[in-house]
């Protein structure tokens, strides 16, 4: 039975950020799927309930996703996965947005106690900035949950599980869902060290943020390009987006830079989508504020297409 995904996840279940809204979806998943899904809990510090449905240990192929969302942030996450240069100039940027007003409130605090002794002067400038890091860890870590999730990865979640529903009699496939990418890849970091066979040979698949941009870009690590799907996709993807305004790039992941959780797997491969700028080249620009409201349905479409297109 193939599912409305979309329509039911930005209708009732887009912010899955708290540990109840975590739950619900949870429970909503346990209900379509029954036996064929299960919970798995790992980490140490932060716990991570990854969503599993199938097999992984017996699959050839393992779909994933995050679907926890972010913290509302002042500012996009801006990704630019083959200039490097540009994204490192950008996460330097917010890193100074930060570091420089709390250098000055540091010095302000140990001014204006320079007459209580250095010692007072001393504290008032580290407790200053203590209070601005965990302000800082607060902001991006936990902070108001964004509104909107569409891309970042309501998409990748429907995408991943409307591959569960057209490859349910598949033997090859598995699907699973991380919990805490967005604190740190903790999710499919803890998952990846309790299955050290699926983390070294299992090819994995990840979609985040497949839905707003028209141009396709599916990274695959060394090991990763050994496998059949590499070449193949490298075949079918110019046909099947021919004349949809849409194109891909199927390639090595070197030379680029796209944080998701394949990070966490040797053999895997990153599916996004991209906007296009003659100044950046392939970018992201949308994410984790309010503005994240885009979701094109023809790129789920041709996805499914793409890595199901016998089912």
């Amino acid at each position: 039975m193939e599912h409305n995904w979309k329509e039911i996840l930005l209708s009732a279940f887009e912010i899955r950020k708290s540990k109840a809204q975590k739950q619900a979806f949870i429970d909503l998943l346990a209900r379509e799927y029954g036996d064929r899904m299960h919970v798995e809990e790992g980490g140490s510090l932060v716990k991570s309930r990854n969503i599993v449905i199938g097999s992984p240990e017996n699959a050839k192929i393992v779909y994933t996703a995050h679907y926890d969302t972010c913290a509302r942030l002042p500012f996009p996450n801006f990704i630019t996965p083959r200039n490097i240069f540009v994204f490192l100039l950008y996460q330097i940027g917010i890193a100074l947005l930060f570091v420089i007003p709390v250098f000055a409130l540091e010095i302000l605090a140990a001014y204006l106690t320079r007459n209580a002794g250095p010692l007072v002067s001393l504290i008032a400038a580290e407790g200053t900035l203590i209070l601005f890091l965990v302000f800082f860890l607060w902001i991006f870590l936990i902070g108001v949950p964004n509104p909107h999730t569409a891309n970042d990865n309501t998409s990748g979640v429907v995408t991943v599980l409307s591959l569960a529903d057209r490859l349910a009699d598949s033997p090859d496939a598995a699907f699973i869902l991380f919990d805490n990418e967005e604190v740190g890849l903790l999710g499919s970091m803890a998952y990846a060290g309790a299955h050290p066979d699926v983390k070294k040979n299992t090819l994995v698949v990840n979609f985040d943020c497949v839905s707003d941009g028209d141009h396709f870009l599916i990274l695959f690590s060394k090991e990763a390009q050994k496998r059949p799907l590499y070449e193949e996709l490298r075949a079918r993807m110019p046909a099947l987006l021919a004349g949809s305004g849409k194109d891909a790039d199927v390639c090595p992941k070197r030379g680029t830079v796209y944080p998701s959780d394949q990070a966490n797997f040797k053999t895997s491969a990153a599916v996004c989508a991209l906007n296009k700028s003659p100044l950046v080249g392939l970018y992201m620009n949308k994410i984790h504020t309010p503005k994240d409201t885009v979701f094109d349905e023809k790129n789920i479409a041709l996805l499914l297409d793409a890595f199901a297109p016998e089912a």
